[in-house]
């Protein structure tokens, strides 16, 4: 029997889903769509295309798409602006606060900063830091705050900018979906105006940590973070193998925790009414909600399964699935008008898209020939795990471009293992404030983990565990998805509705599109004079078949159309460009040359630090989200760590063909150039931003290394050269001998377009490259030094004329760029780009002109 509703929902979602995906200044895109489907339904003769059944949805579709798009657009005032204030003075109550290996972190709502210019804060949710200091103790103050109470503090406050690069994460959809504006760092001591009241969230979950002191924190953090759903006390190296092996959603604290608690809940009350057995579940879902925080991945979750538990009442195995998916629509719909943006949310995708698996494709898997012997548990188990992958599989590669090869055997093994320490984990939980009883629970979950861990551990050094995936496009989105509706719907099914639909298409559409098509046939006509012979053969077939005379229309024009498409998609159409990217990795160099014959190499590979390695987070998801594969050459200016930090992530992912490095008399490669404490960050030559570390060289000694100096030119196509400009002459006993050494490179196209990319150099270099007579002029100039004021020396300045400038930089403490640099170049009206401002940025030239394409703006 069919359900009615799914379709309505289901056509709401998908016009709410492309309303908040349209740009605003696509706008009319989204209403040609809405006048379309409006004139069909009008005078197209819609019972032909649509069928009567249809027509609901189809009005629902439309104004949802109108709805969607609206409430899309309106959405990114809930988007909170970029902005960065300190010191502020602020006055807040702690909605939340917990403590981890770096300091606490906590949720903190501003009532009123103190001074008026910050008054827009106020009533504002933001993520609260607060970091240990050297001797590991907290400000002063901090250690005696508690959820409830009113706080005055410094602080620095900061509301994130959009990402400015492809693949990078979206942190003000983040916050904004989760009710947040951005985060403040503590900066000092805090006062407590006036105590409050800690929730009941907070008092179970600090109970729990107060008898969880007694284990080893490393075991505790995950137990929690499996509980909870907060991993922040989980330390980074005991993730990354549940990353690995495809089981990090454990630490969600979403669909999995709450399925595991609804099947423990549901089996545990077997003996009561079916009515009581809902009712109570719901009512334990409900709490453990509130124990997490009611934080909206989890809130998402228990919607979720609450309206798939109800719906699942229904009488039948098939009738309860069909119930189980309308609730799981009804549930997306709800939370898609309480916060439309939650549609865009990697987190609600997953979740959805998941659960729908389970829902739809799991009973299809489930009946399959190959499993058909398996023990029904087993089965059971492994046709939802390989459900719930397929479902999400596209959307885990785009996002993370990684794939877990052995996630579905991870899972299926893991999978029973890792529900009973939840349910353990939970019930010690319930029964926390009983010790006695509790603590045993606590121990024998503990022990189950941490086999687990060991396990996924071994699983996760196997080779080819897991691999980074190149984004392999909408044709594959089309595709994967097309197949699972052949596989639900059936091949002769959706055959036949192809055929039909398709056949009243051509018969009511294209006596319109013909009469249109009128103006075209002198342009046929001239088309098939130049046509080689072979081409015209072929179009003369093509006209004669007969299928097109019962279409009343002539094939020339149709293939008119068709040709004239091709030639304006066809890559032979595309312009012979060269391109030049400087990717916003904050304050680091990272530039990609890419030519026409699809040369490509990297100039630099941004900077790495305790918490963030810009090749991991940002180098390798862009060059994957583009669909690059491989560097022909990954060219290091000069090691300093924001220049060379991101490329072991570079090495480890991607194919490179030759590193080159400039002969800047150092050694690159040797061990005893550092420290005997292998630290890599104090090094005996003098690097004092030495970027080289233990695991870097490593990876050194295995490629091909080239050793670049002044008048070393490499043909990137037969006509775009790399010339080397410097180093020429050793420098020494400057102000920084790497950075004066510094790989200086020119770009240059056949029409004369050129481009300088100075690294890191100095007065000192900059004044050698002046008296060294080379040709350094140049359309395009990235700043030296992320416009450092040692690196203005005027007289090598004022004999370029650049079209525009760009400066690599990002947040920093140098005061990069300086107000020195600033000036000189808006004196002289160039224009002047930055990553920190402008995002990612993209210059074409075309042999005439520049176009910059910027990705923030």
């Amino acid at each position: 029997m069919r359900d009615p509703w799914i379709k309505k929902l289901t056509a709401s979602l998908i016009g709410g889903l492309i309303g908040v995906y349209t740009p605003e200044p696509m706008w009319w895109m989204v209403l040609g769509i809405f006048l379309w489907v409006l004139l069909r339904i009008v005078f197209w003769r819609p019972r032909d295309f649509f069928g009567p059944e249809l027509w609901p949805e189809i009005l629902i579709l439309c104004a949802s798409i109108l709805v969607g798009f609206g409430f899309g657009q309106t959405g990114k005032f809930e988007l909170a602006p970029p902005l960065t204030l300190s010191p502020v003075q602020v006055v807040g109550e702690l909605k939340d606060w917990s403590l981890h290996e770096e300091g606490a972190a906590g949720l903190f709502e501003v009532l009123e900063p103190i001074t008026v210019q910050e008054s827009a804060l106020a009533q504002k949710s933001y993520s609260l830091r607060v970091y240990f200091d050297s001797e590991g103790n907290l400000p002063e103050g901090w250690d005696l705050v508690r959820p409830g109470d009113t706080l005055e503090f410094t602080a620095k406050i900061e509301q994130p900018k959009p990402p400015g690069t492809q693949g990078q994460f979206d942190y003000p959809l983040y916050n904004a979906v989760r009710g947040l504006s951005g985060w403040i760092t503590a900066q000092g001591e805090a006062d407590i105006l006036r105590p409050g009241n800690p929730g009941l969230s907070w008092r179970v979950r600090n109970h729990v940590q107060e008898l969880l002191a007694l284990y080893p924190q490393d075991q505790t953090g995950l137990l929690e973070g499996i509980v909870f759903g907060d991993t922040s006390r989980i330390p980074e190296e005991a993730l990354e193998s549940y990353r690995i092996t495809g089981v990090y959603h454990v630490f969600s604290a979403s669909g999995s925790n709450v399925a595991f608690l609804l099947l423990l809940c549901w089996n545990f009350m077997f003996f009561l009414p079916r009515s009581l057995r809902v009712g109570i579940t719901i009512a334990v879902l409900a709490f453990y909600a509130l124990i997490c925080g009611g934080n909206p991945p989890i809130l998402r979750a228990t919607i979720m399964s609450v309206f798939v538990l109800l719906g699942r009442l229904g009488k039948g195995r098939e009738t309860g699935r069909a119930n189980g998916y309308r609730g799981l629509l009804i549930a997306a719909f709800l939370l898609f008008i309480w916060q439309p943006l939650i549609l865009k949310d990697i987190g609600f995708q997953l979740s959805f898209m998941a659960t729908w698996g389970i829902l739809v494709l799991s009973n299809k898997l489930e009946k399959g020939q190959w499993v058909k012997g398996w023990p029904k548990s087993v089965r059971s188990a492994f046709s939802m795990t390989c459900a719930a992958q397929i479902a999400t599989l596209p959307l885990m590669i785009s996002v993370f471009h990684r794939l877990s090869l052995i996630g579905i055997l991870a899972n299926l093994l893991a999978l029973f293992v890792l529900g009973s320490i939840f349910e353990l984990g939970i019930l010690a939980v319930f029964l926390s404030f009983i010790p006695q009883i509790a603590l045993p629970l606590f121990q024998v979950s503990l022990w189950l983990l941490n086999g687990v861990s060991e396990f996924l551990i071994q699983l996760a050094r196997l080779p080819w565990a897991d691999v980074w995936v190149v984004n392999p496009g909408t044709l594959f989105w089309v595709c994967w998805y097309g197949w699972l509706l052949v596989l639900l719907v059936g091949k002769a099914k959706i055959g036949f509705m192809l055929r039909v639909q398709l056949g009243n298409l051509y018969r009511d559409s294209l006596p319109w599109v013909a009469r249109g098509l009128i103006f075209i046939r002198p342009l046929v006509v001239a088309m098939q004079k130049v046509m080689p012979p072979g081409l015209v053969r072929v179009f003369v077939a093509f006209r004669e078949r007969a299928q097109f005379a019962r279409l009343g229309i002539k094939g020339e024009r149709i293939l008119a159309v068709l040709l004239l498409l091709l030639f304006l998609w066809s890559p032979w159409n595309a312009p012979d460009v060269l391109q030049v990217t400087f990717i916003d990795v904050g304050q680091g160099d990272c530039i990609l040359i890419e030519t026409p014959g699809e040369t490509r190499i990297m100039v630099d590979t941004g900077p790495k630090t305790g918490t963030f390695d810009a090749g991991e987070r940002v180098i390798v998801p862009y060059l994957l989200q583009r669909g690059i594969k491989q560097l022909d050459a990954l060219i290091l200016t000069h090691p300093h760590a924001d220049h060379v930090g991101g490329a072991g992530a570079i090495f480890e992912t991607i194919p490179v063909g030759w590193v080159g490095i400039p002969e800047d008399g150092l050694e690159w490669l040797s061990y005893e150039s550092f420290e005997e404490d292998g630290a890599g960050d104090n090094l005996r030559n003098g690097w004092g931003e030495g970027g080289l570390d233990w695991d870097l060289i490593r990876m050194l000694e295995k490629m091909t290394i080239k050793r670049l100096s002044r008048g070393d030119k490499m043909a990137l196509d037969s006509n775009i050269t790399l010339t080397v400009i410097a180093p020429g002459k050793v420098l020494r006993g400057t102000k920084s001998d790497e950075n004066n050494n510094s790989l200086v490179l020119h770009l240059e196209n056949s029409a004369g377009q050129s481009v300088l990319l100075t690294g890191d150099m100095e007065e000192e270099q900059m004044e050698e490259i002046c008296r060294s007579g080379q040709n350094f002029e140049a359309d395009l100039l990235k700043i030296p030094h992320h416009g450092s004021r040692y690196s203005l020396m005027t007289e090598m300045l004022d004999r370029i004329n650049p079209r525009a400038v760009v400066i690599p930089v990002g947040k920093n403490s140098f005061g990069h760029p300086s107000p020195q640099v600033l000036e000189y170049w808006g004196e002289r009206q160039v224009p002047v780009y930055r990553t920190d401002e402008d995002g990612t940025i993209q210059i074409r030239f075309d042999e005439i002109s520049m176009e910059f394409i910027i990705g923030r703006d």
